[in-house]
């Protein structure tokens, strides 16, 4: 897994394409478009798109999970909706409205949801 690169005023990562840039009343975060964070939480959704973008999240059984579980609380999401939502090229979601463009129904996209929901359906299964 590669680090996230972090500035007084961006955060990146070579695992990732999102970024988190800070403003001037906090940090937006290309996968949470429309959403004013604190740094701490900036931090933290970098960490879960690093992770989504290095090594993606395997099955239930992916001992990550937990860890993803807990970060999302921390930003009133779910872990899968976090991992979905990380897991989609910036700009898929647009801000503040929830309507996603067009490009988001493309075969990519399809196949990105897929590899979120397979491990969801695992979880629900073993629950």
């Amino acid at each position: 897994m590669s680090g996230i690169r972090i500035t007084n005023t961006s955060m990146s990562s070579a695992a990732t394409p999102h970024t988190a840039t800070a403003k001037d009343e906090g940090w937006e975060v290309s996968w949470l478009p429309g959403r004013t964070l604190t740094r701490n939480e900036a931090t933290t959704a970098m960490v879960i798109a690093n992770i989504v973008g290095s090594s993606g999240v395997g099955h239930s059984d992916d001992r990550i999970w937990p860890h993803l579980d807990n970060w999302a609380a921390g930003l009133g999401l779910s872990g899968p909706d976090a991992v979905m939502r990380a897991s989609e090229p910036p700009g898929a979601r647009e801000a503040e409205t929830g309507q996603e463009p067009e490009a988001r129904q493309s075969l990519s996209a399809a196949e990105r949801i897929g590899r979120v929901l397979a491990p969801l359906a695992d979880r629900e299964a073993g629950s």
